[in-house]
């Protein structure tokens, strides 16, 4: 599955004593929500992102207020963006994630990048053929199929990561 000529986008949206995090893919005729993450960590996940990215060259800033940021992800970037979200899902460890993820944007696991691609891919595949899992609470990845992935996809990391040299 491919999304050549789609655009991603991350947003950060506050909402009385509610901050999401939102992902989407989209093109010219329409955006799909692929992924939602909310509480506690939300803020922190999306400013690491957006600086993250931002050091690369990789996003711009398409709306700024108050209660709404939205930014559009270079493609290349854009799934592996979307894996790094699912990644951070359910983690408790935002800083130990958030170090990794600004390596592997600097070159330093090569290979991870179109690993964390195929994930996210995998997700959204996952999410769409099997039946009952099938875009619960209107999300193309499934709460359930991002609960598993996020946890293969720790483990993965933490195992990769030994691999390379300090």
């Amino acid at each position: 599955m491919s999304y050549n000529g789609h655009t991603y986008y991350i947003i950060l949206r506050k909402k009385s004593r509610v901050t999401e995090v939102l992902y989407n893919i989209g093109s010219e005729s329409s955006v799909t929500t692929v992924l939602r993450l909310s509480g506690r960590n939300a803020n922190k996940v999306f400013r690491d992102v957006i600086e993250a990215l931002a050091r690369q060259g990789a996003t711009v800033p398409l709306r700024v207020s108050d209660s709404e940021q939205v930014y559009s992800v270079r493609e290349d970037l854009g799934p592996v963006v979307g894996a790094y979200l699912i990644l951070v899902r359910r983690a408790r460890s935002i800083e130990k994630w958030s170090r990794l993820f600004n390596e592997l944007l600097d070159g330093r696991y090569a290979g991870v990048a179109k690993a964390f691609s195929a994930f996210f891919e995998l997700a959204i595949e996952l999410s769409r053929t099997v039946p009952r899992m099938r875009r619960d609470g209107g999300y193309a990845i499934s709460p359930v199929v991002a609960d598993a992935l996020s946890s293969a996809l720790k483990r993965f990391v933490d195992k990769v990561a030994k691999a390379y040299p300090e």
